[in-house]
């Protein structure tokens, strides 16, 4: 992950505020969502991502 930013000039407060971008629509879509395989692996990613921000 570290190369790809490096070779995209991104920093890691850019990167965080991309993530944050996508958690935050991750999180709407979840809302709408019923219950299935396919939001139960939405929230996964989510969490993932989650995780990323506060590592």
């Amino acid at each position: 992950m570290m190369e790809v930013m490096q070779e995209m000039g991104m920093t890691d407060k850019q990167f965080n505020g991309f993530v944050r971008f996508v958690l935050d629509d991750i999180k709407e879509v979840l809302e709408q969502l019923e219950e299935s395989k396919a939001k139960e692996k939405l929230k996964k990613v989510a969490e993932n991502l989650q995780q990323t921000l506060e590592d």
